[in-house]
């Protein structure tokens, strides 16, 4: 199969491909490596300097501390511990040594942990909102085809590639492509479409290793690393792992200066892959890449699901069936439901007994052979006749009639499988017994039976009926699964809902959305005259605390300031956090003077309350009224002068801004 993506991706792990990617990353990060018990570092790439400030040389054999910092080094090592191989997580560092935050990524290899540090990127930006936008529109898509074009469209936007497209791996290894999305027919043109036969040297970009692939610019040269034993590093599962010569040169055909690669797994199985690119060198963040491989498999959920509804509406030929044969839709594929629906066909059969076995249970009506040798039966029948139908009137001559017992006198057996998800479920059993019995005389006049004979030969109505009721038990195990998905999607939807709605530090509500709940305040005090006031404060000497404590440290003031403000205002009030330690309060039916007085408690209650590792924490506090025709602008306006006056004022105060300006 010279297209296979399964040589392809046998070829990626080749040592002609290892060879040409090891000890070499992309230049958009940098790698160290550490000994397991964190005490010196091993591996280097060349260009730390660019990220850290240090030589290479200067950085080998030192303390990881000493070269990143105690506090970022301190919460990895008690994260990842000796770094167990294939063991990954991830953290977000402010590095005492660089003006930027770093992403850090770290992993086990053999005896190493593998750091790579890449630039955090915008952390101020409305990324989650947008993201969480996305999830919301692919949530209420209907089709399948329009989950994946909101998919594409989505990554397009958020990434500014020109190229998008979707691909399921067929049972073959092959790519089937799905769907495509571009900005236009002249990009298409420009920036050609990942080939879906996939006449790729190596499959390196495409292989399964990772959840997740960038390369940020194809034209740029890798990096080495250096130290002992640079070339022998493995770095099949590294973010930054550079591609092979062959790889790089193919990209650029397509012209094609960046790709971003998402898989897609059903399970342990990779079902697809999401393929973007674009002409331009694009570096995308640790927190951009993170947030849309959860869009991406949230949208294959959504996608699956609707596969398996649209299939299911197959079932309306069978209901008619099911309606003669006595089979009521289950609400789940219970024990009970099963036996029921078995019952109700016996008779129609002219069966004997019925059995069902699924997943590993026995279950059955009438005269069958014990539970043991039905999962017995089961078994032989997956290896014999997997997902097909099996049946014999003359069961004595046949490999599965060893397994029933002498006595259990069963000589027609009809077998219909029960699939889920192209999976071998369990089987349905239909028993005969032998259309008669003959007796023989003895020499003392006892009556012996003989071996029971045939049974009643299984028609092709019977073979067509049973692969039917077998088709409609498997769809009802299909819908309760789909059923069970669609439910945790809805969790999942909830939670963007939430994300979108919600700082994920602060756990109170957002910028949007104190902007919405602001201007609806605003709307109902100008149409019933009411009174509203507005509190603006931030946390004094902020900065102080990140840089003195840590990035955690501050998240964690940030927090309790905001559960301890939450707590001392009533039920109508509104609480948001309104950008870096800024916050805002919405104070509906509240004059000037009540809203003074409350700020005044809150800040005296700032002061005397201390904060663990931290010590007392202080807040500025800016108040304003809401006058005829103020905008929303205007008011948080008056209410931030009013909160610099304070500050200006030595901190820890209260000004109030009682006109507009």
């Amino acid at each position: 199969m010279p297209d296979s993506l399964q040589r392809d991706l046998d070829a990626s792990y080749c040592p002609r491909v290892l060879a040409e990617t090891a000890g070499a990353i992309q230049p958009h990060g940098c790698l160290i490596v550490v000994d397991q018990r964190w005490r010196s570092v091993t591996l280097t790439s060349t260009n730390l300097d660019r990220f850290l400030g240090q030589a290479p040389a200067d950085v080998l054999g030192r303390s990881p501390s000493a070269v990143l910092g105690s506090v970022p080094i301190g919460l990895l090592a008690s994260r990842f511990g000796k770094g167990e191989e294939g063991r990954a997580s991830t953290a977000t560092c402010r590095l005492d040594i660089t003006p930027q935050p770093l992403h850090v990524t770290a992993h086990g290899v053999a005896t190493s942990i593998v750091l790579e540090l890449e630039p955090c990127g915008n952390l101020t930006d409305n990324l989650t909102e947008r993201v969480a936008g996305w999830g919301s529109r692919i949530a209420g898509a209907d089709c399948p085809g329009r989950v994946l074009s909101l998919l594409l469209a989505a990554l397009r936007e958020l990434t500014g590639l020109e190229t998008a497209e979707a691909y399921r791996i067929d049972d073959g290894g092959h790519l089937q492509r799905l769907a495509a999305d571009a900005a236009s027919d002249q990009v298409r043109n420009a920036c050609g479409a990942f080939s879906a036969g996939l006449p790729h040297p190596t499959g390196s970009l495409f292989s399964g290793s990772t959840p997740l692939r960038m390369i940020a610019d194809t034209t740029a040269s890798p990096v080495p690393l250096t130290g002992p034993g640079a070339a022998a590093l493995d770095l099949s599962r590294a973010v930054l792992r550079s591609i092979p010569v062959r790889d790089r040169n193919w990209l650029r055909q397509l012209q094609a200066h960046t790709a971003l690669v998402i898989n897609l797994y059903d399970g342990q199985r990779r079902w697809g892959l999401i393929a973007c690119h674009g002409r331009q060198a694009r570096y995308l963040a640790p927190r951009l890449r993170q947030l849309l491989q959860l869009l991406a498999h949230t949208a294959f959920q959504r996608h699956a699901l609707l596969q398996e509804r649209a299939e299911s509406l197959r079932r309306r030929r069978l209901l008619a069936m099911a309606g003669q044969l006595g089979v009521r839709r289950p609400r789940r594929p219970s024990n009970t439901a099963l036996l029921a629906a078995a019952k109700a066909c016996k008779h129609y059969f002219q069966a004997c007994g019925v059995a069902l076995v699924y997943q590993g249970k026995a279950l059955g009506l009438g005269k069958r052979p014990p539970a043991r040798t039905l999962q017995q039966l089961a078994a032989d029948l997956d290896r014999c006749s997997p997902d097909a139908l099996w049946h014999s009137h003359r069961l004595a001559d046949t490999a599965l009639g060893k397994a029933l017992p002498p006595q259990g006198d069963f000589s027609g057996l009809l077998a219909a499988p029960l699939t889920s998800e192209a999976q071998p479920a369990g089987w349905l059993m239909l028993f005969r017994q032998p259309t008669r019995r003959r007796t023989v005389a003895q020499q003392n006049e006892v009556l012996q039976t003989e071996a029971p004979h045939d049974s009643i030969a299984w028609s092709t109505a019977d073979q067509h009926a049973a692969v039917e009721l077998g088709r409609m038990l498997s769809n009802d195990i299909t819908v309760w699964r789909a059923r069970h998905r669609c439910r945790r999607l809805h969790e999942r939807n909830a939670r963007l809902r939430h994300l979108a709605r919600t700082d994920p530090v602060a756990g109170i509500a957002n910028r949007h959305r104190i902007e919405e709940l602001l201007k609806a305040e605003l709307a109902i005090a100008e149409h019933g005259g009411k009174p509203c006031s507005l509190l603006l404060f931030d946390i004094d000497h902020f900065k102080r605390i990140n840089d003195s404590h840590g990035h955690d440290a501050g998240d964690s003031v940030l927090r309790q300031v905001a559960q301890t403000v939450q707590a001392r205002l009533r039920a109508s009030d509104h609480l948001g956090r309104w950008g870096g330690e800024e916050f805002l309060i919405i104070a509906p039916d509240c004059t000037l003077p009540q809203a003074t007085e409350l700020a005044a408690r809150l800040c005296q209650d700032r002061l005397e309350t201390p904060f663990p590792a931290v010590g007392p924490v202080s807040i500025s506090i800016g108040v304003t009224a809401w006058q005829p025709g103020d905008t929303p602008s205007q008011l948080v306006h008056r209410a931030d002068m009013a909160m610099y006056q304070a500050k200006e004022a030595g901190r820890a105060c209260v000004r109030v801004a009682e006109a507009a300006d």
